[in-house]
């Protein structure tokens, strides 16, 4: 018996979103087949069925893993009330910036894709913000109870979650406009981060 058919099941499946993320990165998502992931892995096309329903469901499963160590990283820095608040802050903004940046590299948004292959991008990219709200909001609940942020606007524990929602799907969408649209369409993520800042300034 071989060690590949040894293999844990949750590590096989971890083998293949890894070889896939590589090829999609390399190839781009349309020229990329289950084939050419099973020939990497030496693979027969039973075992891909088995994980995955098809690429279009791998693909996601590499954005989701893709996003989900760079969403644990962001938790538990807004959680760390070691960290100062307004440097959880900063750090929090360089990194959503740095991951969004990465994202459209790593998976290629461009418009030479396909309008579904886009679509899971901006689909995966919209999943991955709805994960963050609940920390998010309560890291606003934390700056208005600890008087690190103004609450002009009547934040409470009942609106702080759309709140945190329009913060973030905002500012991640001026990012992701940033790195995607050229010319005067194009948008400006460190005004839309000043646009916040105001609403987040300290009481004077």
């Amino acid at each position: 018996m071989s060690n590949r058919i040894s293999k844990a099941p949750e590590e096989r499946k971890k083998e293949l979103i890894e070889v896939a993320s590589k090829l999609f990165e390399l190839k781009g998502y349309e020229k990329v087949s289950v084939r050419d992931i099973l020939s990497e892995v030496n693979g027969a096309p039973g075992m891909f069925y088995y994980y995955f329903k098809s690429k279009e469901d791998i693909f996601l499963a590499c954005m989701e893993t893709y996003f989900e160590e760079k969403l644990k990283n962001k938790l538990d820095i807004l959680q760390n009330k070691e960290i100062d608040y307004e440097e959880r802050i900063k750090i929090l903004r360089d990194l959503i910036v740095k991951d969004i940046s990465q994202f459209t590299t790593r998976y290629n948004f461009s418009k030479e894709n396909s309008i579904t292959d886009n679509s899971y991008r901006l689909w995966e990219l919209i999943h991955y913000i709805g994960k963050f709200i609940d920390v998010y909001s309560e890291f606003i609940i934390e700056g208005i109870e600890n008087k690190k942020i103004e609450n002009s606007m009547g934040i409470n524990r009942e609106n702080v979650r759309s709140f945190a929602a329009f913060i973030l799907y905002g500012a991640v969408g001026t990012i992701y406009n940033d790195y995607i649209i050229k010319g005067e369409n194009k948008t400006n993520s460190s005004e839309a981060f000043g646009i916040i800042s105001e609403l987040f300034q300290r009481p004077h």
